[in-house]
């Protein structure tokens, strides 16, 4: 009866994001049936949600699909959805449109890109001149531009360009007066060339290029200003060098038979305002590039896709499906037997690896703007997936990364942050459809695991499978994540060094749980620490020690860097602070007089955000404060009330609404 309430209750708080489904059929339901084993019962998936309601405002670029799944994370599995979400259906069905001359088809495809182009320049005329990639955009530089930018309309004329470079080179071999004769000429969006059946080489001038075959060298340089810049070849090993991305421009190449060599600096579908579309139909090919390559984008879409053959993609960090602000960075192969490489960049943080931001990846700069979506999708074959940190299904800080692998016997291999991992505020997904697939993560944080206030999923439907980890992975989370690995079907096998830290183990922080699931065969085997524990126990997360002497405001009060009578006076001047979260920490570390304790108590207990209250009550509890918090919504405060009435020997009023957890899980000692 327990369970059908819960199920009723989750039925009722989805019912805002009906069109969202849960993944596999009836993972769901599974996931809360581990729930309600565990007692935390199905509010437990709705704990990010509600931090997220009571906390700050989404940052600015923050897409609503990823709010959506942050709010109601299991539906985060279906791979398929957010594909087809985030993906342009023009790219989707690759469908080929018109028939006729090649004269009338190339006419209407000129007027095509020139509408196209007029509406990106519309609706990013406000960019200022000289925008350039010197390296990776910071947060200064995206805000920057995100305030110059019609979105909409940008998407319109993306799509636009896509549905119709898609569909022109679609008909070109069936054209009547196909080949046409080498010649160039000037067009409403810049110079045309044909280039002819031998070994051409084309410079970047043109504004299109079409080519019927030979080995052919293109040189490239990025599209700006809301220039065009389109390759269409069909036919011969070709080569592209230089820098294929577009700097607010519409980019496009499209190769259509050979073993190809896309070999540049950076770039190779890669946009940050517009589009930039790479289309190759078949051959072995290789591609290589340094940084934010191979379907990365800000603000538009950089989309790869490969239709065939063994291919080669290597690149040093940045791409093969990154999204940033606004932007969706899709690498989609389609067939044969692939290998990914993504080196990394030197850490900041000496992690013990490097920064690769690759292989379905999203990232976002906290506190300031968020991340885009980004996706890897093979089809089939036996690939190889190598990469650092933070990728193979990585989103940080309301990013979505998602990699999703439809069969083959497949290989992962990272180091830290991947393999379906999520980070501060961010959802990370790994999906596998079938094959007897290889999981290696060297270090911590993956493998199905959520990282403060993130989802991460790694699910694999079928085949005999291995996964390796150190710990905090496979099914785990902290400070408020949820995790979930499901493979449910095969001789699996499971391996952790630490087993304290996986496994369904997520400690709770800020008064509420984390989440961890583990969906296993029966016929799973557990190394290193024996079986995952069916209900582990509850344990809270030790907070993180302040640095002493710092230059963080916040962390320099904690430091006892400011008097207690110089605080009270700021609190006089501003009541709401941002500092008054570090205040009502202080309180409880440190204390003043009792006197003067409970005024700066008075001044806190009215701040508007739940989360200074809930810290004031942790650092000075009283019936009146405890009893007035647990009539919030916030389930934060709720546990903060909860347990101070709890110290003070006081009883829950009759009628406190409190989430499953908090009525079935005694008080837990929470940390500031």
């Amino acid at each position: 009866m327990r369970f059908a309430r819960s199920l009723a209750f989750a039925a009722a708080v989805a019912a805002g994001c009906a069109t969202l489904p849960a993944g596999p059929p009836g993972l769901e339901q599974r996931a809360l049936a581990a729930l309600e084993r565990r007692t935390l019962g199905a509010d437990a998936l709705l704990v990010i949600d509600n931090l997220l309601a009571h906390g700050p405002p989404s940052p600015p670029a923050a897409s609503p699909l990823v709010r959506e799944l942050l709010a109601r994370p299991v539906a985060a599995a279906d791979a398929e959805r957010l594909f087809r979400d985030s993906v342009p259906s023009a790219l989707i069905g690759l469908e080929a449109t018109g028939s006729g001359s090649f004269d009338e088809l190339l006419k209407t495809y000129l007027a095509e890109l020139a509408e196209a182009q007029r509406l990106l320049r519309a609706a990013s005329a406000d960019l200022p001149d000289g925008f350039q990639l010197k390296s990776l955009p910071g947060p200064d530089a995206l805000l920057a531009v995100a305030a110059t930018l019609d979105m909409e309309q940008i998407k319109r004329a993306n799509e636009l360009f896509i549905r119709a470079t898609v569909g022109f080179a679609g008909t070109l071999r069936n054209a009547t007066g196909w080949p046409p004769e080498p010649r160039a000429f000037e067009s409403p969006i810049g110079t045309v060339v044909i280039g002819s059946r031998g070994n051409d080489r084309h410079g970047p001038e043109a504004a299109l290029i079409i080519d019927p075959g030979g080995d052919d060298v293109y040189e490239r340089a990025p599209a700006r200003g809301g220039a065009v810049s389109v390759v269409i070849d069909l036919g011969g090993n070709d080569e592209y060098r230089g820098s294929d991305v577009a700097l607010r421009g519409l980019s496009a190449i499209v190769d259509m038979a050979g073993d190809d060599l896309y070999s540049m600096a950076n770039g190779i579908a890669a946009a940050i305002v517009g589009a930039s579309l790479v289309l190759d139909y078949a051959g072995n090919d290789s591609y290589s590039a340094q940084f934010f390559a191979q379907g990365a984008a800000a603000f538009g879409i950089g989309a790869l896709v490969d239709l065939a053959g063994d291919d080669r993609y290597e690149i040093v960090a940045w791409g093969q499906g990154l999204g940033l602000a606004q932007g969706v960075g899709l690498l989609w192969d389609r067939a044969g037997n692939d290998q990914y490489t993504a080196a990394g960049v030197p850490d900041a943080f000496e992690r013990g690896s490097g920064l690769s931001f690759a292989q379905g990846a999203a990232f976002g700069h906290r506190d300031r703007i968020a991340g885009g979506i980004g996706i890897l999708r093979d089809e089939g074959g036996n690939d190889r997936y190598e990469a650092q940190m933070f990728a193979q299904g990585c989103g940080y800080y309301y990013g979505l990364g998602l990699l999703w692998d439809r069969g083959g016997n497949d290989a992962y291999r990272a180091f830290r942050y991947a393999q379906g991992n999520g980070v501060h505020q961010a959802v990370g997904v790994l999906r596998d459809e079938s094959g007897n697939d290889r999981y290696a993560l060297a270090n911590i944080y993956g493998q199905g695991m959520g990282l403060d206030i993130g989802v991460g999923i790694l699910v694999d439907l079928d085949g005999n499978d291995q996964y390796a980890a150190a710990a905090v992975a496979q099914g785990a989370a902290t400070a408020n994540g949820f995790g979930l690995l499901a493979d449910e079907r095969g001789n699996d096998r499971y391996e952790v060094a630490d087993a304290q830290h996986a496994w369904r183990r997520a400690e709770w922080l800020r008064g509420l749980p984390s989440v961890g699931v583990l969906l296993h065969s029966p016929h799973a085997l557990f190394s290193g620490g024996g079986k995952p524990a069916e209900d582990p126990p509850v344990a809270v997360q030790a907070s993180t020690a302040a640095t002493c002497p710092s230059s963080d405001p916040g962390e320099a009060l904690l430091c006892g860097d400011a008097s207690w009578d110089a605080l009270e006076a700021l609190l006089a001047r501003d009541p709401n602070t941002p500092l008054a979260g570090y205040i009502a920490i202080a309180l409880g570390r440190r204390p003043p007089q009792r006197a003067q304790a409970g005024r700066l108590a008075s001044v806190l207990e009215r701040n508007p955000s739940c989360n200074v209250r809930a810290l004031t009550l942790r650092a000075w509890p009283t019936v009146r404060a405890a009893e007035e918090g647990l009539r919030s919504s916030c389930w934060r405060l709720q546990s903060a009330a909860r347990a101070a009435l709890a110290r003070l020997g006081a009883p829950p009023p009759a009628e406190a609404r409190l989430p499953s957890f908090l009525q079935r899980i005694p008080p837990q000692d929470d940390t500031f």
